[in-house]
């Protein structure tokens, strides 16, 4: 397969005004997140755990109806780090795509802090209805030491931070890593395969193109 004509095809379709980039990189990025995460962060991530919930009545407690505040919003990814911090990463194709309501259910999951987070995870399994994708998401975060034999909070990391994964940091936020500095990790890198150099000149073209709005 050719990669240079495949991501030429991602670049050229993410232009239409409905064609959907995100669900198809997301998993491309996140194959390599936990590394990048530990370089840029400077943090040793050990997991990290896609579509994360965040108990919609966690991180807004002004809701009163039962039902709808145990429903989810999904965080693009949780990292787990080993430093006494977790992260909530928000991943975009496109920094426009920012919403407003999106980010303040990530201002309030870092305000909660890890322990309410995990308690509204393990609420929201307890009602669900996919108890075996659920079971699959407790057991992932035993694994990562967020819960405990008991499958309860373990005490790992009490706090939060949200980390945005976006082509350009046009503000220079701490809270960023955009494409250009996933290309220059990749750069660090000896022996890249064909797909990895495609997926870095991929990068870098969307990171040109927003810098040069």
């Amino acid at each position: 397969m050719d990669w240079n004509k495949y991501f030429e095809m991602v670049i050229d379709w993410k232009k239409l005004p409905a064609y959907r980039t995100e669900p198809r990189i997301d998993s491309l990025i996140g194959y390599y997140l936990k590394e990048i995460l530990s370089n840029k962060l400077e943090d040793s991530i050990s997991g990290i755990i896609p579509e994360f919930p965040l108990r919609l009545g966690t991180v807004n407690p002004e809701i009163n109806d039962k039902n709808f505040a145990d429903r989810s919003y999904k965080v693009d990814f949780l990292a787990v780090g080993t430093g006494g911090r977790n992260y909530l990463v928000e991943f975009k194709t496109d920094g426009k795509s920012l919403r407003p309501g999106q980010d303040k259910y990530l201002i309030q999951g870092e305000k909660a802090g890890t322990e309410k987070i995990i308690q509204g995870v393990l609420r929201i399994s307890g009602v669900s209805s996919y108890k075996v994708k659920y079971k699959h998401m407790l057991d992932k975060m035993q694994k990562y030491q967020l819960l405990d034999e008991n499958k309860q909070y373990s005490g790992l990391n009490p706090s939060m931070k949200r980390i945005y994964v976006i082509p350009y940091n046009k503000s220079n936020s701490p809270d960023v890593i955009d494409f250009r500095d996933i290309v220059e990790w990749f750069e660090q890198r000896t022996g890249k395969d064909s797909f990895e150099l495609a997926l870095m000149r991929a990068l870098q073209i969307w990171y040109d193109e927003e810098s040069n709005q």
